[in-house]
């Protein structure tokens, strides 16, 4: 791999820590991969457990400059809600659901997500269309606000539009109507800006709905939908702003707690995709939100808004989201006679369905206590007709999705044969072993393969030279032969051949139960498996660590919007430590709510790793 350990000691510094970035990476790629038992290989000689943890332990401490007693929470940069987060909290907070998300651009991604601080910015073009959501939102308020009758011709907010209106109409008398008004926009900034607001800030808003209550035709209600089109076109309303919790002790020197009014917001935004609700905001105003958090994850993740966090961190964690939009060569591959014949197989419905699957299996494993690992050894999953006629599973009728047994001689099982997970990891006409191997690596094991060396030859140059009756086994190892190739492919191919069995849209094939494919295998650690049955087994048994903190990397990520560093370390290992006594999926989301990079923040200008000249950053 072009690294000697002793160059890279003998360039340490005396203080301690590395002299410069090249060689901090160097020695976190020795990090990454001794903790996760790559190096050295499974047929070298190999240090004892106790000797690996010592061998971590040093690299972490003394040359990485990481200290488990001094946690280093990160740096967040200024989160600006996506639009899937921007749709629901115009929607909780005014009680108008506008088709607002149609109307923003698709959210750049960062480290596989889109809640990302450092990758959402704001373009002149994506403020304009904020400015027009707020003042359409707005004015729709006030139109159906005015409208609102009951039978007897008095004045009756609709439902939805009570939690602008909390306190009713409007009594006649002038100055009784200006407290009224008062009253109504400090709990609209309050629950808009997710915090209690400053009084120059409050008085401006004020002013705004009192020169629209005054104007020709104003009403008290267009004085409410004035102020409500100000607040939605606020960066206070745009961008998760933060402040430090200056009443909370803490042991650890140079980080400071959030406040309960921010913590109740990475809270709602982490498990929701939406602003707090009127629990979470008395209990932030209170100051007693840090000490009930457990009570509060578990209601929250019963609550049917979480369905928002399955549908956004695993559809992206495992790309569910973009199953129905990806494109396949569906006459190639089903061996059908036209398109139109293929696509009422591998119809809409069904892709749909796959999506369904896999976000409705982790949501019942969250929801019921089930261990993480029943997401890859389950022999459980959710069918309808059509996914389960596409799966050749019998005995499923109607468009509902609901639970159902597998079959015991059905090769179904866990999301590793999951359609979404099949689809999301193959070609448009054929299947590829390397993008699935990869994609488990990535996704399941945290253990990625550096980028590819340039100019590698595509496998359709090796597989025209192989003829038309060569497997995809063959395929491989033919193309693996180069040296600087086979050591990244000895640890995707396995995984990716022991897929073979289904093809590219994710159907099992025709010749798969005769035993013609051969999907066996075995990991760069060592572990052997027949298939994939096998494999969910190796994940979710000697291998389930390295699942469990690809998992907890995954979450954090998701949680606290940046790239978990090498400093986030003891933070991810306080997370594996828990889910080893309480595997359940929930523990994993709970660990993330309790870690440090979630309830801290760095105080700026501290942190610089030892020997370095500034702090690690993501």
């Amino acid at each position: 791999g072009g690294v000697a350990l002793d160059t890279l000691l003998a360039a340490r510094p005396a203080s301690g820590g590395t002299a410069d970035e090249s060689t901090r990476q160097h020695w976190i790629a020795v990090w990454k991969n001794l903790r996760a038992e790559m190096m050295p290989p499974a047929d070298e000689p190999r240090p004892s457990p106790a000797e690996r943890q010592a061998i971590l332990n040093f690299v972490l401490r003394d040359v990485l400059g990481v200290d488990s007693k001094r946690p280093d929470p990160g740096h967040v940069v200024l989160r600006r809600l996506n639009r899937h987060e921007y749709a629901n909290t115009v929607r909780d907070l005014t009680g108008i659901d506008e088709n607002v998300t149609e109307s923003l651009p698709i959210d750049d991604t960062a480290h596989g997500f889109d809640t990302i601080g450092a990758v959402l910015a704001v373009s002149p073009l994506l403020m304009e269309k904020y400015l027009a959501i707020a003042t359409r939102v707005g004015d729709r308020v006030g139109r159906e606000a005015i409208l609102a009758k009951d039978a007897d011709g008095k004045r009756r907010y609709p439902a939805r539009l009570r939690r602008l209106f909390p306190h009713g109409p409007p009594p006649d008398a002038e100055a009784e109507q200006s407290k009224h008004l008062h009253r109504t926009i400090e709990r609209l900034a309050w629950r808009g800006f997710r915090r209690p607001v400053d009084d120059e800030t409050l008085l401006r808003l004020i002013a705004v709905a009192e020169a629209a209550r005054a104007a020709p035709g104003g009403s008290f209600e267009r004085g409410v939908a004035a102020a409500v089109t100000a607040v939605l076109a606020s960066p206070r309303f745009l961008f998760r702003i933060e402040e430090d919790d200056l009443t909370a002790d803490t042991a650890i020197p140079d980080a400071v707690f959030i406040d309960e009014h921010a913590l109740a917001s990475r809270l709602s935004y982490f498990l929701w995709s939406t602003m707090p609700d009127d629990e979470l905001f008395a209990l932030a105003r209170d100051g007693r939100l840090r000490r009930d958090l457990p009570q509060q994850v578990t209601r929250m993740i019963q609550d049917r808004r979480c369905d928002a966090f399955v549908q956004h961190f695993a559809g992206q964690w495992l790309k569910t989201r973009d199953v129905e939009s990806l494109p396949f060569d569906v006459r190639t591959i089903l061996g059908v006679r036209d398109r139109e014949a293929g696509e009422r197989i591998f119809s809409r419905a069904v892709r749909h369905a796959m999506r369904k699957e896999t976000e409705l299996l982790f949501a019942h494993v969250l929801r019921e206590g089930f261990p993480a690992t029943t997401l890859i050894t389950t022999r459980q999953t959710f069918l309808n007709e059509s996914l389960a006629r596409f799966y050749r599973i019998p005995g499923v009728t109607g468009d509902d999705m609901r639970l159902v047994e597998i079959p015991p001689d059905s090769p179904r099982g866990g999301i590793l044969t999951h359609g979404s997970f099949l689809v999301v990891t193959s070609n448009p006409s054929r299947t590829s072993p390397v993008k699935r191997g990869l994609f488990m690596l990535e996704t399941l094991l945290g253990t990625p393969p550096p980028p590819a060396p340039p100019n590698v030859p595509a496998i359709e140059d090796t597989a025209s030279s192989l003829g038309n009756d060569a497997t995809m086994r063959e395929i491989m190892e033919r193309h693996r032969r180069d040296a600087l190739c086979a050591s990244c492919h000895a640890r995707m191919d396995p995984l990716g051949l022991a897929l073979e069995q289904y093809n590219a849209v994710g159907q099992s094939r025709a010749d798969a139960s005769a035993g013609s494919i051969d999907t066996s295998g075995q990991l760069i650690t060592g572990e052997a498996f027949a298939g994939v049955r096998e494999l969910a087994q190796v994940i979710a048994g000697p291998r389930r660590q390295d699942f469990y903190r690809c998992l907890a990397e995954k979450m954090l990520t998701y949680a606290i919007g940046r790239g978990v560093e090498y400093f986030d370390g003891p933070a991810v290992d306080g997370i594996v430590d828990e889910v080893q006594r309480d595997d359940r999926l929930a523990t994993f989301v709970m660990g993330v709510v309790s870690s440090v990079p979630f309830q801290m923040r760095r105080v700026e200008g501290h942190f610089a790793p030892a020997g370095s000249s500034h702090p690690g950053s993501p």
